[in-house]
């Protein structure tokens, strides 16, 4: 019995010596890439973007089963994207980034080249049914709800961007119902409402613009509903009721000059187009994208 102990013993140790062996290998073989991850972060933050698109490639080259090979395949994307002017490159590096992560699609980095795919799509290539459709991937697999909720904004967005005006309006309609507490409510509503107004459809228009108002009084959107609101107001030549709307902006309405030049032109009695020179304002959409610098969790 006692030579069997031994042998279980020393089974034991010989076991527990080659995970330690495998282990300080598998270690000592991540140190280099990661090392290559830190310098490609110091040369972005320094405005290198070539040298660090460089460090990030060394990883991919020399340590190709690095499990720092897809982080660093993203940040090669988002740097061409952003600082080189390369989409092509851009899209090669994010489509490659889904590849790696195929196994793991919720993966933080899977769905961050899945959004700035869509974004390169879009800007770069007008490509607006292949940004949808990247925008609906993330909704489809992305656990967190307010990025859930921003790319069913932007699909709305791309929608009327191709001129399909009601599945525009369908998918605001759904993000509020979705969650009316959400970030995402009060823009869904003032595109819904801007959707009608750019159509000349001042009646339906108003509706949601009031809605955005009464419920959402604090939100950044509400000046920009009052303002909008006004603009019926005066294309029904409602002037008084137009004046006051405006003034009642004073202090609230984020281009001072804007509305300083309706005021006035109200005051002076002037044509309605008069102004049609001062371009109308719209709040800037653009939905808060990925980090643009690496944030890394070893």
């Amino acid at each position: 019995m006692r030579w069997k102990l031994k042998a279980s013993l020393w089974g034991g140790a010989v076991l527990t010596a080659l995970f330690l062996t495998v282990w300080s290998v598998w270690s000592s073989a991540e140190r280099v890439p990661k090392r290559y991850l830190e310098s490609a972060e110091q040369k972005w933050r320094a405005d290198d973007y070539l040298g660090a698109v460089r460090e990030y490639e060394k990883i991919t080259e020399e340590f190709p089963r690095s499990k720092y090979v897809p982080e660093a395949t993203f940040w090669s994307g988002v740097l061409y994207y952003l600082y080189l002017n390369d989409p092509q490159k851009a899209v090669d590096a994010l489509e490659k980034t889904i590849r790696l992560t195929a196994s793991t699609p919720k993966n933080p980095h899977a769905l961050s080249a899945r959004r700035y795919l869509a974004e390169v799509y879009e800007k770069k290539y007008g490509k607006l049914r292949e940004a949808i459709s990247e925008f609906e991937k993330v909704m489809e697999l992305s656990d967190d709800p307010d990025q859930t909720l921003e790319s069913q904004f932007k699909i709305g967005e791309l929608y009327l961007a191709q001129g399909n005006t009601e599945q525009a309006r369908t998918e605001w309609d759904l993000l509020v119902k979705r969650d009316p507490k959400s970030r995402w409510a009060p823009p869904a509503l003032y595109r819904q409402g801007s959707s009608y107004f750019i159509e000349g459809k001042c009646k339906e228009a108003v509706g949601f613009y009031q809605r955005l108002i009464a419920e959402y009084p604090d939100s950044d959107m509400s000046p920009f509903a009052k303002f909008r609101t006004a603009n019926c107001l005066e294309e029904g030549n409602q002037v008084e009721e137009a004046l006051k709307a405006y003034r009642a902006l004073e202090g609230q309405y984020p281009n001072k000059e804007l509305l300083e030049a309706k005021i006035k032109q109200l005051e002076k009695g002037a044509p309605k187009n008069a102004n049609a020179g001062v371009p109308a304002e719209e709040p800037v959409s653009e939905a808060p994208g990925p980090e643009k610098i690496p944030a890394r969790e070893d």
